[in-house]
């Protein structure tokens, strides 16, 4: 079928038109039925390489001691490293990928904004990541049908679940509400049954709806697990880290204006005295 300039559907035609032309329909359909999709060879090998030594450098810095990726050992548990997208120039590309952005942009609309950016570090032992969902703090349950959030994850280590993969609970984005507590469990004999570990090679992309229920293994071997995630939002829910008056200048040269909007430079709200001319223009009319 022919995508066409429907009125009907006026953004999301154009979304649709690039989601086929980088051959993510089944990723699509995936998403809309299971929740989530995986996207394999998402990022180059080199591209992976990149984040994966960015996010051990600045997670050194941000611990204050070297780590070793294959065979760490005191490193323990599950730590996240935060508000990464201005510590080196390779994260805007992980940002902007084309085909995870694209299925995003489907879930939460042109106007979304990045939330927030970080690396969930893991090391052996703890308990790993109990379920459930990334739809928004304070949001009333039931959710909206409609994504409130969205997450692309990389796996920029090889994913297993004894290496403390990521957990998901296929179609649980349909009960529109948060596990209750006896369904949480990813281990032992409360282990909620429907959890699948979501094992895919370094260089993946896994993408899911913000109701998803979600979490991850604990990791029972030597070594880190190192992943990327670019947690999305839609404009009118508050952003986990704040970016908008802290991009630094020249960060945006040169780059594709949509890195702007999703850094919140677009957004209506968030003035302070000046009034929201500052912000949209004086031609702006705030008059009903």
């Amino acid at each position: 079928m022919e995508i066409e300039d429907w009125a009907a559907t006026k953004e999301l035609n154009e979304i649709y038109r690039q989601i086929r032309s980088l051959g993510l329909e089944t990723n699509l359909a995936e998403l809309e039925a299971f929740g989530f999709t995986v996207i394999e060879d998402a990022l180059s090998p080199g591209l992976t390489k990149e984040l994966r030594e960015a996010i051990l450098r600045v997670a050194q810095e941000f611990l204050g001691r070297p780590l070793d990726q294959d065979n760490e050992a005191e490193y323990e548990g599950l730590r996240f490293v935060p508000y990464l997208i201005f510590r080196d120039p390779v994260f805007k590309r992980s940002v902007l990928n084309p085909g995870p952005l694209a299925l995003v942009t489907y879930l939460l609309g042109q106007h979304c904004v990045l939330s927030s950016l970080g690396c969930h570090l893991k090391g052996p032992g703890g308990r790993g990541l109990l379920l459930h969902s990334d739809q928004a703090n304070g949001t009333p349950q039931p959710f909206p049908p409609a994504s409130q959030t969205a997450n692309c994850n990389y796996a920029l280590t090889d994913y297993t679940e004894e290496g403390g993969a990521l957990a998901m609970v296929p179609g649980s984005h349909r009960h529109l509400r948060q596990p209750t507590p006896g369904e949480v469990w990813l281990e032992g004999p409360r282990r909620n049954p429907d959890v699948v570990p979501i094992e895919v090679p370094a260089g993946s992309a896994i993408v899911w709806h913000g109701a998803t229920w979600h979490g991850s293994f604990p990791r029972k071997k030597p070594g880190l697990r190192i992943n990327l995630s670019n947690f999305f939002s839609r404009p009118n829910v508050m952003p986990q880290e704040i970016y908008r008056d802290a991009i630094p200048e020249g960060f945006l040269e040169g780059e594709d204006p949509r890195l702007a909007r999703l850094l919140g430079v677009d957004l209506a709200y968030g003035w302070r005295a000046e009034g929201p001319g500052q912000l949209l223009g004086p031609q702006r009319n705030w008059h009903v």
